[in-house]
């Protein structure tokens, strides 16, 4: 098999010694695997026959991008052999409102691609090497979510290839958008070819406001007030006081006071929405300030989670999603949990359509550590969907949320979500031990039973 693999992308790029152990584990670092061989394709033509060829000697497959997801959906867990779409970085066409895209290409080209009137909406945290193929496989969402939607409201048409060989092109009609169905769904449908994706024009200004709150409790009332008060902000995020002490500790840093902040961007009738911001701050007992230069606000916001590198060599990044609403009791019972268990949590997330990362460290030598962090974590998705949320908003299921699709579905929905897997993957070749398939897959060790089980 490697032999007849090296004749379609060269030795080059056929991976078979101690190399292949870098595609061992992704951005979920509480886990990792072992590939049997990683290939990485050059054009779309060699990633068809690539995959066409594995397909036909019945091998399982796990399709790659960057590495970044955070829920261990790119994780071989049987020997998989590892095909990495990086290389698939190619801008095939730009024609008005639409950009048309091979799978590696990072998300921040997309923007650079386009026409400098127009960009791309969706901008997760990794926007800078997180790969389009894998932004669409996990429904990516990004700070602007709040606004312009996840990657599922900017994907007009994908081109795939299926287990059986056949490249097909997915396209939306007035009836039916068949495109639907492989956002999200994490390599287990099919491999991303090309996605043509929806441009934006970009605002005439753009204004931040940053509110600063002494309470967890006033800071998560006022981005209720924010949207009560008729705004919907551009981005709207939350950076707790944990969250902050540790970003000032770090490269990251941006002279954040010691509180509760909020970062609201606003880019439409300005005037109007400033007014009726500061309003909802100063009425939650905030104050709040309006920076000349932004940048360094934002760039902190994102680099909140490489910045808990100051405090722990590793981190569980939960993101389960409330509605806004239930914001002020979940973020309450999860600084109660974070006191009684003894537990540092640091809460960075986007506010504004009720995503929450909390972030829980762990001592990646001490299994006792990890085992406590995964117990909060779980802790906290659960009281999520008891409110009304679910297990995930844009990181994936993967094989860190697994046991959670239990408690968010029920029988019915799950047999169908098989039923439809197997109807595309008959032979369980995609991404096996993936979102609901793990009673076929036994845990590897007391981690994956942690993860995977119920006490």
């Amino acid at each position: 098999m490697i032999e007849e693999l090296r004749k379609i992308v060269g030795d080059k790029w056929v991976i078979t010694g101690e190399e292949r152990k870098l595609y061992s584990f992704d951005g979920f670092t509480a886990v990792s695997g072992e590939p049997s061989v990683v290939v990485l394709p050059g054009n779309e033509e060699e990633a068809v026959e690539v995959l066409r060829y594995l397909f036909s000697r019945k091998a399982k497959v796990v399709i790659r991008g960057s590495g970044t997801s955070l829920s261990g959906a790119t994780v071989p867990l049987q020997g998989e052999v590892v095909v990495a779409m990086t290389r698939l970085n190619k801008v095939y066409s730009v024609e008005g409102y639409e950009i048309e895209v091979g799978p590696g290409i990072a998300n921040a080209m997309v923007t650079k691609s386009a026409p400098k009137d127009l960009f791309y909406a969706p901008d997760p945290s990794s926007y800078v090497v997180s790969s389009i193929g894998g932004n669409v496989s996990h429904d990516s969402g990004g700070m602007r979510v709040v606004k312009y939607g996840p990657t599922f409201n900017s994907v007009l048409s994908l081109k795939v290839i299926l287990t059986n060989g056949e490249v097909e092109e997915f396209t939306p009609s007035p009836f039916f958008n068949p495109t639907s169905i492989f956002v999200g769904s994490e390599g287990t449908l099919g491999a991303i070819l090309r996605a043509r994706l929806k441009l934006v024009p970009k605002p005439k200004a753009r204004k931040t406001i940053v509110g600063v709150f002494q309470t967890v409790g006033d800071a998560s009332r006022a981005v209720v007030g924010i949207f009560k008060a008729g705004v919907v902000p551009s981005a709207l995020e939350m950076m707790d006081k944990t969250s902050v002490s540790i970003v000032e500790r770090s490269r990251y840093k941006a002279g954040l006071p010691l509180a509760h902040v909020l970062l609201i961007e606003l880019d439409e009738d300005l005037e109007e929405s400033i007014a009726r911001v500061v309003k909802v701050i100063r009425d939650n007992d905030g104050e709040f300030f309006e920076p000349e230069d932004d940048a360094p606000y934002w760039n902190a916001r994102k680099g909140a989670f490489p910045a808990m590198g100051v405090v722990s060599r590793a981190y569980l990044t939960l993101d389960c999603n409330v509605p806004r609403a239930k914001l002020p009791l979940i973020l309450s019972k999860v600084e109660e949990m974070s006191r009684n268990k003894g537990v540092t949590i640091a809460n960075v997330f986007h506010a504004g359509d009720g995503n929450l990362h909390p972030l829980i460290p762990f001592d990646p030598d001490d299994k006792a550590s990890l085992r406590k962090a995964i117990e909060v974590g779980s802790e906290i998705t659960e009281l999520a969907i008891s409110l009304g949320g679910v297990p995930s908003g844009e990181h994936g299921i993967g094989l860190e949320k697994v046991k959670f699709l239990e408690r968010y579905y029920n029988a019915t929905d799950l047999e169908v979500m098989e039923r439809i897997r197997k109807a595309f993957d008959p032979h369980g070749l995609l991404n096996p031990c993936k979102s609901f398939l793990k009673e076929k897959c036994q845990p590897k060790d007391e981690v994956f039973r942690w993860l995977w089980e119920w006490d």
